[in-house]
């Protein structure tokens, strides 16, 4: 399992820096060996195995082009809200109960909440959050959450 997660490291790394040369795969080598011994406990956590074999990568795939679709469109109307004359908002904060068992699920889900303009996950507490949004409409979004939705796949 360690094996595998230095390898994704490693990618990662590789993305990132733009570079394919000795030097950058070298000290990308060497960053994710630390990463990896520091965050041993939390690589074999039982919350963690599974959540990305090859089965689950399609959804993984799915989740992050689904959370870019959804920063990108939801910039466009906090942009729009911030730049017109009316400051129509209607701020509301929502509480609601998420069907995801894994703490790491639940965590990944409150954490694209708020990557998503226009909500902030104020509080995480076992399977209930609580969000703020800038208008209400975007509380509709939240129950009927698309994130969610992929999410629960990956828990299987």
């Amino acid at each position: 399992m360690i094996f595998k997660v230095i390898i994704l490291y490693v990618l990662f790394w590789t993305v990132l820096s733009g570079n394919v040369n000795i030097e950058t795969v070298t000290i990308g080598v060497l960053l994710s060996l630390m990463i990896a011994i520091f965050n041993t406990e939390l690589i074999h956590s039982s919350d963690i195995k599974g959540k990305f074999s090859i089965s689950k990568l399609k959804y993984w795939i799915v989740y992050i082009g689904v959370l870019i679709k959804e920063i990108f469109i939801a910039n466009f109307k906090v942009a729009k809200i911030v730049l017109s004359t009316k400051m129509e908002i209607s701020p509301q904060i929502v509480k609601f109960k998420t069907k995801l068992k894994s703490e790491f699920c639940r965590t990944i889900l409150a954490n694209s909440i708020t990557l998503t303009p226009g909500t902030i996950t104020v509080l995480m507490e076992n399977d209930e959050l609580v969000v703020h949004c800038l208008k209400s409409e975007y509380k509709e979004d939240l129950l009927d959450s698309k994130f969610e939705k992929i999410l629960l796949k990956v828990e299987g």
